[in-house]
């Protein structure tokens, strides 16, 4: 008999707001029905909702007042609804919200909701595509590349979500048996349809006898991908001349990549400094223009260096994501164009990768926290999936990131041996890889860390590229500085837990039954959750003491106890002491474990779980005694709150003052060839201030600055108006009001294509309220950070698709981004990026150079300040190709003398300067010449 196929009603709504329990109504109804991976049935309807609808559904959903005002009421629709909902399965992109809504008008209206099961494609999405970045529907559209007419428009989402959902249970067919067996078995707490949908699969995949995949294996129930380990560099036989310093050996190399690879002058130049530097044992400082192809400039000499020396080049970029990239696009470059077999690795932080034992055990706790259970269940498809084990891969939630704590590899306290998936483990096999490498690829943190920390995680190596080395000495200072949140202290109380509840505590009971370090522990929590508290309150007194509008206070600058109170001292003190005394608790323990007990397999997985607890709260106890260290090392420690000055919100945060010290003595002393670069490492044509922040001398250092090749002075203008009110006295609402004015007249020139740099995240705000307002710019779409919703690549990537589009953002906009070609061809820079006078960090560096007689704007402000608008001026022109502007409106660049070092540290760039109609009128010029 064939069975009837199940039935999914898709749904999505849009509503006059977000609140079903007021008054919130429903505008428009949309349904698609789904039987066997098919859709069979369509239906939508907008509904009058006898209210006006909000302006900024309006503006959200583009449901107008005309649009509802003669479509049926809900009560003339509601028997259709019900209809369509008996005998399905309710689907939605975020169900408790249409189902809520749904529920509510059905009983307004004398109705009974049916009881049917429940799916959420958000909640599916987030278990099946763990790596993607978004899960709202429109970034998953645009992810898989689902037909999306008008997002926010019941009809086309619930069109989309559908199709979604297809996608959906096409993915769940495609996993191993093995693997649904283990979701069915963790889904089990969630209380709607998928628990029942992932048993359904199993026994439909039971029947059919699917055999695991060959590039799959199972291992102690738990699917995961088979790995196989590189050769040994010295098992190579590739032998090589060296590096062609020739241009004509180097155009050869170019010959085997074809186009559309260009070999550019200027990227031969830095190929030549690098491979000088490695062989001379020198390090050097190489400025590469925009356009140069750095990456490519230092990845191919490395490459002949490597398999010319014993060790591995290492190279290290700032971010995770640079890192990546790196790894897939740059690595792949250097193979065809060296001919070489290139051992490249990606190399991340223990804490980075999963640990399968602590995993495996921690899958068979019951737990009915939702994120827990979710995220468990993602992993779990994750693993059948990842080769590497890096978490960076996975998109966590806050609950999800929280849990992981507790699955953190954090390497081995007991013998590795003890470890069942020791020949599985990905961390081991990072470090395996990393052994046999030419080039090792990190970035900044680990780097550092691996300089900083007692246990080494990098292979030997003398040589290392620093890419991005405008932010390596502010890694080295985030590296040597701290957060202490009040809530980050009182999570890992909770976690250390009591004796009465479920937690490490109570767990450590069970295995140590008659252990007074146990019981001491216990004492020493219920102390410490005291004097936290006490703290914590003498923290938010010495804070309400100050005006309500502070939300920063300086502690101690440079060393000096600036608002430490004695009282303070005293409450600090005593946190410090209690929370040593865990530590040494926890510290026996544990010693107790590996030495005296024998430990069944889960409580061998505890105890590295504790051993991971305890790495942590080390970490915190160093913490708190630099709040009262008498060291040599320089910090400054500052208070911080929300605007409320609620108690939860307090944090103090740790700023290491002197990365140069360290990093001279530790890092650059101990290497024999770095090599730092960057587009943006001098000031003035001078390296002088990026030396001093890195601790470098003038010996055996080389110097290279390389100029774009880019004809900036065809391709780009600067334009300054000099009409605009001075930035200092004019009141903040006042200026944007004008720059508004002024904004909103280019707008018209340019059709959009605009990057607005703020430093004022106030301004930023102010200057998007008025644009909105502007009759002018109703075709535009105005794209804020912090404002309007997703990340700087969401943003960015809307910002591309728009033909109208301006975009106004701040810190993470200035660097960074990439957007080549038409897309933006006006840069505005608001203002010279200074940093706050108040800020702390900037208000101790300069009270630190008047300590040590020097002019603190000169040495510091200054200096920083230029680096920054030199990258963020290098978003305008990203190829040979670009055309853009320049908007400097800030009129200090100008009027001042400090001014000239801006437009000096730039390539050189016509420069315009006047009122708006001149302006207007170069704009009009440029753009049409």
């Amino acid at each position: 008999m064939k069975r009837k196929p199940k039935r999914y009603l898709i749904v999505d709504l849009e509503t006059t707001g977000n609140q079903a329990a007021r008054d919130d109504r429903i505008i428009q109804f949309a349904a698609v029905l789904v039987e066997d991976k098919q859709i069979v049935q369509r239906f939508s309807t907008f509904i009058n909702p006898l209210k006006a609808i909000p302006p900024f559904i309006r503006e959200l959903t583009g449901i107008e007042a005309k649009d509802v005002a003669d479509a049926p009421l809900f009560e003339d629709v509601a028997d259709t609804i019900y209809a369509l909902l008996e005998g399905t399965i309710f689907v939605a992109h975020n169900v408790q919200f249409d189902w809520t809504f749904l529920q509510k008008e059905m009983r307004r209206v004398g109705l009974t909701p049916p009881r049917i099961p429940l799916l959420d494609t958000v909640e599916l999405a987030r278990i099946l595509y763990p790596e993607v970045d978004s899960y709202k529907l429109q970034d998953l559209g645009d992810e898989f590349e689902l037909q999306h007419d008008n997002p926010h428009q019941a009809d086309s989402d619930a069109e989309v979500t559908a199709l979604l959902f297809i996608q959906l249970l096409e993915k769940i067919e495609r996993l191993p048996l093995a693997l649904i067996e283990k979701l069915v078995a963790v889904s089990a707490p969630l209380k709607n349809h998928l628990p029942t949908l992932f048993f359904e699969m199993e026994m439909k995949k039971t029947q059919l006898k699917e055999a695991l995949s060959d590039d799959l294996i199972l291992h102690r129930g738990l699917v995961i991908r088979k790995k196989v380990l590189p050769p040994h560099r010295s098992q190579s036989n590739e032998k090589t001349a060296g590096f062609p310093k020739e241009e004509s050996g180097k155009l050869a190399l170019f010959e085997r990549a074809g186009a559309p690879l260009r070999a550019r002058s200027g990227q031969f130049e830095m190929m030549n400094v690098v491979n000088q530097a490695m062989h001379e044992k020198k390090h050097a400082l190489i400025e590469a223009g925009t356009g140069i192809g750095k990456s490519l400039g230092y990845f191919l000499p490395a490459v002949y260096f490597a398999k010319e020396s014993s060790g591995p080049v290492v190279i290290s970029t700032y971010t995770n994501v640079l890192q990546t990239q790196l790894f897939e696009k740059d690595v792949p470059l250097a193979r065809i164009l060296s001919g070489f077999d290139v051992k490249a690795e990606l190399l991340k932080g223990r804490d980075h990768y999963l640990n399968l034992f602590k995993f495996e055990q921690l899958l068979s706790e019951t737990d009915t926290q939702y994120d827990v259970v979710v995220t468990k269940l993602k992993l779990l498809v994750w693993l059948s999936e990842t080769e590497t084990g890096d978490i960076d891969e996975v998109n966590l939630s806050s609950g999800g990131a929280l849990f992981w704590n507790r699955l953190k590899h954090t390497g081995w306290y007991l013998s590795e041996e003890q470890d069942p998936w020791l020949e599985h483990d990905f961390y081991r096999f990072s470090l395996l890889k990393a052994k046999r490498a030419d080039l090792l690829i990190v970035n900044h943190a680990l780097l550092l860390a691996d300089h900083f920390n007692e246990r080494k995680i990098l292979p030997d190596y003398s040589v290392a590229v620093i890419d991005e080395a405008h932010h390596f000495a502010e890694s080295a200072r985030e590296k040597k500085s701290f957060i202490l949140s009040y809530r980050k202290v009182k999570y890992f109380l909770n976690q250390l837990g009591s004796l009465d509840k479920y937690s490490l505590l109570s767990r450590l009971a069970f295995v140590f039954p008659n252990e007074d370090n146990v019981f001491d522990l216990s004492i020493a929590q219920v102390n410490l959750s005291e004097a936290v508290e006490n703290f914590f309150a003498e923290l938010h007194s010495l804070l309400s003491k100050t005006r309500k509008a502070d939300t920063k206070l300086i502690l101690i600058q440079n060393r000096e106890q600036v608002h430490f109170t004695e009282s303070l001292s005293y409450a600090a003190d005593n946190v410090a002491i209690l929370f040593r005394e865990v530590e040494r608790h926890l510290t026996k323990l544990l010693e107790k474990a590996k030495h005296e007990a024998p430990l069944k397999e889960a409580e061998s997985a505890f105890i590295e779980e504790v051993y991971s607890f305890l790495l942590d709260w080390k970490k915190m106890t160093r913490e708190f005694d630099l709040l009262q260290d008498e060291s040599d090392e320089m910090m400054t420690i500052t208070l911080e709150s929300d605007k409320n000055h609620h108690v939860a919100s307090l944090k103090l945060i740790g700023s290491y003052m002197t990365p140069e010290e360290v990093l001279r003595n530790q890092f650059f002393s101990k290497k024999e060839s770095v090599i730092l670069t960057s587009a943006t490492l001098t000031v003035n044509g001078s390296f002088a201030y990026l030396k001093n922040e890195l601790g470098l001398t003038d010996e055996d250092l080389i110097e290279a600055q390389i100029p774009s090749p880019f004809h900036y002075n065809d391709q780009a203008r600067i334009l300054i108006p000099n009409d605009m009110p001075q930035i200092k006295g004019t009141p903040v609402q006042e200026y944007t009001k004008v720059l508004a004015d002024y904004l909103t007249d280019m707008l018209q020139i340019t059709a959009g294509k605009m990057l607005i740099l703020f430093t004022s995240n106030e301004m930023l705000r102010l200057t998007n309220s008025y644009l909105k307002g502007r009759d002018e710019l109703a075709e535009f779409m105005i794209l804020a950070q912090g404002i309007s919703s997703g990340s700087v690549n969401r943003l960015t990537k809307q910002f591309r698709q728009f033909d109208k589009a301006v975009l106004l953002g701040t810190t993470s906009f200035w660097e960074g981004i990439d957007i080549p070609g038409e897309a933006l061809s006006c840069l505005v820079i608001v203002r010279l990026p200074f940093a706050p006078p108040d800020d702390p960090y900037t208000k101790a560096q300069i009270e630190l150079h008047k300590m040590r007689g020097e002019n603190a704007f000169q040495a510091f402000s200054l200096p920083q300040a230029v680096l920054r608008f030199k990258q963020g001026f290098g978003r305008l022109i990203r190829r040979e190709t670009d055309r853009g502007l320049v908007v400097v409106f800030d009129n200090r660049v100008d009027t001042t003398v400090f001014g000239q070092t801006f437009l000096n540290s730039i390539p050189p760039v016509p420069e315009i300067k006047g009122n708006k109609p001149l302006l207007l009128e170069e704009m009009q010029d440029f753009f049409w010449q």
